[in-house]
């Protein structure tokens, strides 16, 4: 006779504008997928932070438009990178998308801050040797081509595996332990997403780049996803599904 497992609570945390699964594409989608409860947490609408894993199976830190660098947000960033902590090291397995691996990485020690530049579009990354027998990435091209946007980097804890390097910015993918995973792409992205992310965060006042320039962006990133978008998504659900798989059989 087969026993029924109990579904997983896994904690989403949004530190930014993100309004909900819609917006997480196929890590929200494979997550929900596979039978798992996620419990999200809005910094925009002033949700607390858990006090404690325990009521939680894992976590997922998604991104966001603020800076895990900026001092007004300190007191935030110093709660939720001990709740990184302490799902680490409780071996819960623990996923940072974007702003997420910048607050994993800040979590251990390393540092979140500006690049000096924008990266926005597709990018080539490049497997390093670590990631050819690594649970999540074993078998995935030497190159694949990824879709980045943001301004800030980070430097990485000393204890950090890296995975995958970029050719602009280095620092693209990291896993620290055996569970505790950091992607500064947006592998889970689709040109929709991307789209609601442009008008809600560069769209208006206090962007850097005019709405011409903005539509000539977006037309460039419309191409690439014609292109690499099919790629991205294979590349996703995979990550994500062997992510998944790194939670213990439960009762």
């Amino acid at each position: 006779m087969s026993v029924k497992r109990r579904e997983l609570n896994i904690l989403a945390v949004m530190p930014g504008g993100m309004k909900g699964i819609e917006e997480t594409g196929c890590i929200g989608e494979v997550v929900e997928d596979r039978g798992a409860k996620l419990h999200w947490v809005y910094k925009t609408r002033d949700d607390l932070l858990p006090k404690s894993h325990d009521a939680f199976d894992g976590l997922i830190v998604f991104g966001g438009e603020i800076g895990a660098h900026e001092e007004e947000y300190a007191d935030y960033f110093r709660e939720l990178t001990g709740l990184v902590r302490s799902f680490h090291e409780a071996g819960k397995p623990v996923l940072g998308s974007c702003l997420g691996s910048q607050t994993i990485a800040q979590a251990f020690g390393g540092q979140a801050r500006p690049q000096g530049f924008f990266e926005f579009g597709f990018t080539d990354l490049d497997l390093e040797p670590a990631a050819e027998n690594d649970p999540l990435l074993a078998g995935t091209p030497a190159t694949i081509s990824l879709f980045e946007m943001h301004y800030d980097t980070m430097t990485l804890p000393k204890e950090a595996v890296r995975l995958m390097r970029g050719r602009k910015v280095e620092n693209q993918t990291f896993r620290i332990g055996q569970k505790t995973y950091a992607f500064q792409c947006h592998f889970e992205a689709t040109k929709e997403i991307v789209e609601l992310w442009v008008a809600r965060g560069l769209r208006g006042g206090g962007s850097r780049f005019t709405d011409a320039e903005l539509d000539e962006m977006m037309a460039e990133v419309t191409s690439q996803f014609d292109k690499f978008g099919a790629s991205q998504r294979a590349f996703g659900e995979s990550v994500v599904n062997r992510w998944m798989d790194l939670f213990e059989d439960r009762a």
